[in-house]
């Protein structure tokens, strides 16, 4: 790949990954950091990207598992594993893995089209009318089902705190 197909394909996706970033890393600097380690791995092995069909799912996941390893590394090994050998985890990791469990199981248990357009906004980072023109729908059907998923979520997550 060249510099100039690298510019023109992968460049313009920036904002997206930074925005799964900012999700999962909930920082900023360490998003832009995330989003920078990642430019600089696909830079690194340009001459395969040839070969990768969806640029925007290869980078979210490169972006998710660079994430995810940032994460592993904040917390030192030697802790980890005597948190593990004594049975007791860190308050913040528990409820933290308890929180995204929980907002997952509530993310899965909406409707399907409020579920899909959820998704396509918060991970894929997609807006309004692309997410619109991919599904066939109106832009106005998007917002709706966005506003809805959003309601439905925060009273299933009240619910579940009550």
């Amino acid at each position: 790949m060249t510099s100039a197909q690298f510019h023109n394909v992968w460049l313009p996706l920036q904002d997206r990954f930074y925005r799964v970033a900012f999700h999962l890393m909930e920082d900023r600097f360490d998003a832009e950091d995330v989003v920078q380690d990642l430019y600089v791995k696909l830079w690194n092995m340009r001459d395969m990207l040839d070969f990768v069909n969806s640029p925007v799912s290869y980078g979210i996941m490169m972006t998710r598992n660079l994430c995810i390893d940032r994460i592993r590394k904040r917390q030192p090994l030697e802790e980890t594993n005597e948190n593990i050998e004594s049975g007791q985890e860190t308050d913040a990791f528990v409820l933290s893995y308890e929180s995204l469990a929980v907002l997952h199981e509530a993310v899965n248990k909406l409707p399907p089209g409020q579920r899909t357009v959820l998704k396509k906004r918060i991970f894929e980072g997609k807006s309004n009318s692309e997410i619109a023109d991919e599904l066939n729908v109106r832009e106005l059907n998007v917002r709706v089902q966005m506003s809805l998923a959003k309601k439905r979520l925060k009273k299933m997550l009240k619910d579940e705190n009550d």
